[in-house]
């Protein structure tokens, strides 16, 4: 029998959930000042923050989400792999979370690359995305695109591959880099792909009003 969220009796940071046909990642409890651990007693009550098709995204979580078992990892300062341990670590389910594999990332930022930016970035504390003003949890991916954080540099995985949808039309990257079109074909399909929940920013925490208190 699947272990559900609401039969949980400790905090499970980083983990995969399955509903339906729907695989993505708990990645903790937002709150104003950052993540905490989710526990039981959140559920309906605090908010969740996912990762599905390399979106963050703030939801109310149910409790009939199965616990997979499997966790996630994230980049390290010496090494920016990431993905999933356990039985179910196929290409697809990382993609369900990250939307593309460590490689076809490395394969677009290096294929972009022009001197010496793009570049893959890594950050123990939060970020601020330059597009999107969302956060950028610590040890996410995310993309860099100068040295000159004045002016925003910090681009979120969400945002890096909605502008690079974007893009293919005026850059016709498909036709100057042919070695990435299955890499451009997928990134359309996340695009179109609907997401739940609404995007983590550090000014939906502040206004969107809790539950109510019955």
């Amino acid at each position: 029998m699947a272990l559900c969220l609401s039969n949980l009796t400790s905090p499970m940071p980083g983990c995969l959930l399955r509903k339906g046909r729907r695989i993505f990642a708990l990645l903790g409890k937002a709150t104003p000042l950052g993540l905490a651990a989710f526990n039981r007693q959140d559920l309906s009550r605090s908010w969740a923050l996912t990762a599905e098709f390399g979106c963050l995204r703030l939801e109310r979580l149910a409790g009939d989400e199965e616990v997979t078992g499997e966790q996630l990892f994230l980049p390290l300062p010496a090494d920016y792999d990431y993905g999933i341990t356990g039985p179910d670590k196929s290409a697809e389910t990382i993609r369900a979370v990250f939307g593309l594999l460590p490689s076809e990332l490395e394969q677009l930022v290096s294929t972009l690359r022009r001197g010496s930016f793009p570049i893959l970035g890594f950050s123990q504390r939060d970020l601020r995305c330059s597009l999107t003003c969302s956060i950028i949890p610590g040890y996410w991916p995310h993309a860099v695109t100068s040295d000159m954080a004045l002016h925003g540099n910090v681009i979120s995985l969400e945002a890096f591959m909605r502008v690079m949808v974007a893009s293919l039309p005026q850059g016709r990257f498909g036709t100057r880099f042919p070695d990435l079109q299955p890499v451009f074909k997928r990134l359309m399909r996340l695009i179109v792909t609907p997401r739940r929940g609404i995007p983590y920013t550090r000014e939906t925490l502040e206004l969107v009003p809790g539950p109510v208190q019955r």
